[in-house]
């Protein structure tokens, strides 16, 4: 905004004193012509100054102090006209820019760091996946992403050219109001796995700021399988390796036939496939508080029996130091407590039970 008006201010100023080099070339053109004294003929003098400006030749002034002040409009005036114009374009350009750099307030929203060839999949995954209430989607990388204009359709994506391991771009963007972050592999970096190491720990910075949020949840992408650790010592909440997955899909592939496609669907957001969701603690019936895992799957078949549109299926639960138990042993799980979370198949999201 500042530059903006820094642009305005040097327009003005160079208008003006374009428009006070004209009036000083009419007059002293006119006094080498006789007509200042006299006042005739003020009118085409004025005229022949315009039109040697613009880069014409008009007639020939009468004495030789007028025809060299006419050479030197001639010389000078398409380049005073041309920085004049330049500097118009320039401040609409600048306006421009400004307009579509100037970031709204963000709150809750998910920010995807850098680009590859996943991103595009990732962020029609979560526009699928929030249908009802559409989130915030805002994309920062130091590079131009020319796949941005897929989508322009799509007013709650956001596209951010900057630096995203500054902090000062992760504090412009709200990160620590952030629902996410996912921290993709920067495929034309040397060490991805290393850039998105310092974004972390620039998040990590803004999680001790006070006034900021304490725990901002950060998703890694994961190229070098050497590198997770350092990862997870920058502060990664969850480190995702393609390879891992893959290498296990084509296992049980090989073992039972189409387990890829099971997998595929689990993964994919649409109306016609499940997914797995979370149903946080608070949000399902305190009944349930004490039971044991059939007693919960009863509870859920019963539920989903009078929901027919969206039939759940309980999976397994996440305990509140966040342990994943899918199916638990009665050995491995006793009873739900106040602080567990419900682990669901379901065709939509689901966030509440009641």
């Amino acid at each position: 905004m500042v530059k903006l008006q820094n642009n305005r201010l040097k327009l003005i100023l160079g208008i003006l004193a374009a428009v006070v080099l004209l009036s000083g070339t009419v007059v002293l053109l006119a006094w080498s012509e006789g007509t200042a004294e006299s006042g005739e003929d003020l009118w085409e003098v004025l005229e022949n100054v315009i039109i040697t400006l613009m880069g014409e030749y008009p007639d020939k002034p009468r004495t030789i102090p007028g025809r060299i002040i006419q050479l030197f409009l001639l010389v000078f005036g398409t380049f005073l006209f041309g920085t004049i114009i330049g500097k118009i374009s320039s401040l609409f350009v600048t306006h421009a820019l400004w307009k579509e750099q100037q970031m709204k307030r963000f709150n809750n929203h998910i920010i995807l760091c850098n680009w590859n060839g996943k991103a595009a999949s990732i962020i029609q995954q979560l526009l699928e996946s929030n249908h009802g209430e559409p989130l915030d989607i805002v994309v920062v990388s130091a590079s131009e992403v020319v796949d941005s204009r897929d989508f322009h359709h799509f007013e709650n994506v956001h596209f951010i050219q900057a630096d995203p391991t500054h902090h000062v771009t992760l504090e412009d963007l709200q990160a620590f109001q952030a629902k996410a972050i996912i921290l993709l592999a920067d495929e034309e970096s040397s060490g991805p796995d290393e850039k998105n190491a310092l974004i972390a720990l620039a998040v990590k910075h803004l999680e001790q700021t006070p006034g900021k949020q304490k725990d901002i949840h950060v998703i890694a992408e994961l190229v070098n399988l050497d590198r997770r650790r350092h990862l997870q010592e920058a502060g990664v909440d969850e480190v995702v390796s393609a390879r891992d997955y893959s290498s296990g899909i084509i296992a049980q592939s090989a073992i039972f036939r189409n387990m890829s496609v099971v997998y595929q669907q689990l993964l994919t957001y649409s109306d016609d496939s499940n997914e797995f969701y979370f149903i946080q603690p608070g949000n399902y019936p305190s009944e349930l508080l004490g039971k044991r895992f059939p007693e919960l799957g009863t509870w859920i078949n019963n539920y989903s029996a009078k929901h027919p549109n969206n039939p759940l299926l309980l999976l397994g639960v996440k305990r509140g130091n966040g342990a994943i138990l899918l199916n638990p042993k009665p050995s491995h799980f006793d009873h739900l407590e106040e602080e567990d979370s419900l682990i669901v198949m379901a065709f939509r999201n689901i966030e509440r039970i009641v």
